[in-house]
């Protein structure tokens, strides 16, 4: 009988040792999580948009209103959003997008929004970014998605003149603060 008391609360000690090691790792994740998600690149050592101080090669095409959309015909910097339809960050970061897109100086004329849509379903995201953006509506590869070098969605920038990127990121609000720093 005293083997099976020592027994149990052996078994006992090492549950409670697993279950403090278990919760340290959970700590330790979240942080690495906390880190990754603050990182501008997707994670895989490839930029998710061109960096910081870049330059976008020329570009042109067509908005979803039949303006031209080009890098050089803006001298003042450009809010760019980039979104795909089947997204569901995408979905998560519109109302932000909308928002800071309001706001930004020079209202729709100085706001691209667009939408890589490989499907044909870009007409919800459509409806919402056109009273506040400029939208092309593109494959992947296209002129803009191209020029920026975009490989994931959502992904944020504010271009300069000259097509220099003046900050670009995964998060709105990371584009917003590195733009003011």
């Amino acid at each position: 009988m005293p083997y099976v008391v020592t027994l149990v609360i052996l078994l006992g000690v090492l549950c409670l040792l697993n279950l403090a090691l278990t919760v340290g790792v959970i700590r330790r994740l979240r942080k690495h999580s906390e880190a990754l998600a603050a990182r501008s690149d997707d994670g895989h050592g490839r930029q998710a948009i061109l960096p910081e101080g870049a330059v976008a090669p020329p570009y042109d095409t067509v908005a979803t209103n039949g303006a031209t959309v080009s890098r050089d015909l803006n001298s003042e910097p450009v809010l760019v959003g980039v979104f795909s339809p089947g997204c569901d960050a995408c979905h998560k970061a519109m109302p932000d997008f909308l928002a800071s897109a309001e706001r930004f100086p020079g209202g729709p004329e100085q706001v691209l929004a667009v939408i890589v849509d490989d499907k044909g379903d870009a007409g919800p995201l459509r409806a919402e970014l056109e009273p506040v953006a400029r939208v092309v509506v593109e494959d992947m590869g296209g002129p803009v998605t191209s020029a920026l070098q975009v490989q994931a969605f959502p992904v944020f920038a504010i271009v300069g003149g000259g097509g220099r990127i003046m900050a670009s990121g995964l998060r709105l609000n990371q584009v917003f603060s590195f733009a003011r720093a």
